[in-house]
């Protein structure tokens, strides 16, 4: 008995040491998973990443790893919201918020909870952004981090800055700028000036903005960040224009159209490089092949049989190799076809930028209004080539979101997004439509929509203007363009109005089959066009 109750202290001891080894033993195996997800993540393999995770997770379950799993659920949410899954996202990024709570792990918590507002903010629920924008910062000031706390609260002046809230947003970003000059971190001072120089911009405090958006560009050329430097460009070609400094404003837009293609000269290189590096080995390869050829053809005089199947076998190579081939081609003329509506898209940007400027030296109201609607024609072409060589599809435009985007550039060039007074209402079937039919299309809506922005609602009063567009039950591609505004007799203003938007209207209808038919019932204004000369890209 003495001897059992001796060896009870040994055997509890051994029973700890095996537990702990197994234990450490699946610490290990569930660090190696998540560090290999890690690592697919930034080389680009999300898919493959999720499948990892995914095991991780039911290994931290099994061992109740609340850390493990709060840092799984969280690179899961920012792995779906990369691919624009955001209410998924949010969802796993408030499981990772429970996880780290239940840890009791205040860093893990804090930059969860800057996340979960960035979720807020996607998700259109601006409500509840200041709270978990200010959570995170009072969870890092209470760790010391006091640069990271700034930077929560920069990304709360984003928010106020997006609704208009400009004076609000300042001192965040002023305390973010300070954080960011300690801490002497190159990029998070791009980030710092960039946000002063915008929201300086957007206050008209233009002296300061131009410094802020000059250090930025600084920064963002020494570390080698195109995207950003272009940016500083446009602002500071925006400030000099509210400056009133026309000549400086055309001058930096000129630098920002050079700086722009050389960077597309730099990519158009490296692309040349890589399609004469694959030519060189293709090349190669086929040297190779054919030196293969000649040994088979050597041997397949040996017989019938050992000939044919040479001869399949040299077909088979042959198709494969010109599948190849066509494949690559497609792929360089669709490059090729993106650039092209990319460079008209800059070329009309250009225009407009031009016309805005001159119409800063008009009095003449006329001609004011006329090349204001010349800007608004150039802004909706400029917008279907912007759609053309940012989609999955270089000959379709996905009319729903042109036909928004439209409506909203329009609202805006009238002052109506400022005060709300006009709002735009959408009807518009799921319907893509090729380049010949959405250009004339889109100058046709663009008339229609700014005649009921110009006419409709004179001495401040309020409406709405109603774009529809879809398919009849005879095939027929429908659009109309509705206000309830004052009709065409209660507005005064149209007497002195040209008839040029009008026969715009009629030729390009005329172009695509279609002939407007005008409704005035006295308390709005409405025209309706069935077009039978359309083409649908599926």
């Amino acid at each position: 008995m003495t001897s059992i109750n001796f060896l009870r202290p040994l055997l509890f001891a051994l029973f700890c040491t095996v537990v702990g080894t197994l234990h450490a033993q699946r610490d290990a195996r569930l660090d190696s998973l998540l560090n290999a997800a890690s690592d697919l993540v930034t080389t680009g393999y999300p898919d493959s990443s999720m499948n990892l995770y995914l095991r991780a997770l039911r290994l931290a379950e099994k061992l109740d790893d609340k850390s493990a799993l709060a840092n799984i659920y969280y690179n899961m949410g920012l792995i779906n919201q990369r691919q624009q899954n955001n209410k998924k996202a949010d969802e796993q990024i408030h499981q990772a918020l429970r996880y780290a709570e239940l840890a009791k792990d205040t860093s893990p918590t804090a930059n969860i909870c800057l996340m979960a507002g960035v979720m807020a903010f996607l998700l259109e629920k601006t409500d509840s952004c200041a709270y978990w924008f200010n959570r995170s910062a009072a969870l890092f000031e209470a760790l010391g981090r006091e640069d990271k706390a700034a930077f929560a609260r920069s990304k709360l002046g984003n928010i106020y800055e997006a609704q208009g809230q400009f004076a609000l947003a300042t001192p965040l970003f002023e305390q973010a700028l300070k954080t960011a000059q300690k801490s002497q971190d190159s990029t998070r001072l791009m980030g710092a000036y960039i946000n002063m120089a915008t929201n300086a911009l957007n206050l008209k405090q233009y002296p300061s903005a131009l410094k802020y958006a000059q250090d930025a560009r600084q920064f963002a050329a020494a570390l080698g960040r195109d995207f950003e430097y272009q940016e500083m460009l446009s602002i500071e070609s925006a400030i000099h224009e509210g400056m009133g400094n026309s000549r400086a404003a055309i001058q930096v837009l000129r630098q920002y159209v050079q700086h722009h293609d050389s960077v597309l000269n730099i990519q158009r290189t490296r692309h040349i490089a890589e399609l004469e590096t694959r030519y060189e080995t293709e090349k190669k390869e086929s040297t190779i092949a054919a030196q293969e050829q000649a040994l088979q053809d050597a041997r397949i005089r040996f017989g019938l049989i050992a000939t044919l199947l040479l001869l399949a076998l040299a077909g088979g190579g042959l198709l494969f190799r010109l599948t190849r081939q066509l494949r690559k081609r497609n792929a360089e003329k669709e490059f090729l076809i993106k650039e092209i509506h990319h460079r008209v898209k800059n070329n009309l940007q250009v225009l407009s930028s031009l016309l805005h400027l001159q119409s800063r030296q008009i009095t003449d109201e006329a001609a004011l209004d006329a090349v204001r609607e010349g800007q608004n024609r150039v802004d909706a072409m400029s917008l279907i080539h912007q759609k053309l060589y940012m989609g999955d599809n270089i000959a379709a435009v996905d009319m729903p979101d042109y036909l928004q985007q439209l409506g909203d550039t329009l609202l805006d060039s009238f002052g109506y997004h400022d005060d709300g007074r006009v709002q735009m209402r959408y009807a518009v079937q799921p319907i893509r439509l090729d380049v010949d039919t959405a250009v004339p299309l889109g100058l046709i809506i663009n008339e229609l929509v700014t005649n009921s922005l110009k006419y409709a609602f004179p001495e401040g009063r309020a409406g709405t203007v109603e774009i529809a567009l879809w398919k009849d039950d005879a095939g027929r591609l429908c659009l109309k363009v509705a206000d309830d505004g004052v009709g065409k007799a209660g507005a005064p203003n149209l007497k002195g109005s040209t008839a040029f938007g009008t026969n715009l209207v009629q030729m390009l209808s005329k172009k695509l089959k279609g002939t407007p038919q005008v409704q005035d019932s006295g308390a709005g204004y409405s025209t309706l066009i069935a077009f039978e000369n359309y083409t649908v890209v599926p």
